[in-house]
């Protein structure tokens, strides 16, 4: 495995709500999220005030470390997250210009994909693997 994709070195960008996770993104009123300029670290009063309700991932982008082989959208052949993959084929790239966001510099999907894997980032959702999946 090249240093380029070590997990140690990689965020999910589509990481459940829990302590220590980074909150990187509010979902606005469009469905259509909006990336924080700095992440700002889970705590546990955080996941226990935003956890009565709508899932809080359906409301807002965490992320953390990759976990590679522990998460069922890894691909060990190819050492690769496919939810990345599925909605580059599913969503396509809306738009022409990258927005801004603070995890691409460790974001997996972007180190594995490139800016294609940006493009329709900010409409990805938690839980939206399932409809991915048939894709």
């Amino acid at each position: 495995m090249s240093l380029k994709n070590k997990s140690e070195d990689k965020l999910c960008p589509s990481y459940v709500c829990k302590t220590g996770a980074k909150l990187f993104g509010i979902v606005g009123k469009s469905g259509t999220v909006s990336y924080l300029e700095t992440p700002i670290t889970v705590t546990e009063a955080f996941v226990a005030e935003v956890s009565k309700g709508t899932p809080p991932e359906q409301r807002f982008r965490f992320s953390g470390k990759c976990i590679e082989n522990g998460c069922s959208q890894w691909n060990p052949e190819h050492s690769k997250c496919t939810l990345s993959t599925k909605v580059i084929a599913t969503i396509g790239q809306n738009g022409k210009d990258l927005p801004d966001c603070a995890i691409r510099s460790k974001c997996r999907w972007h180190s594995q994909d490139g800016e294609k894997a940006c493009f329709s980032c900010n409409e990805i959702l938690r839980g939206m693997e399932e409809r991915l999946l048939t894709a």
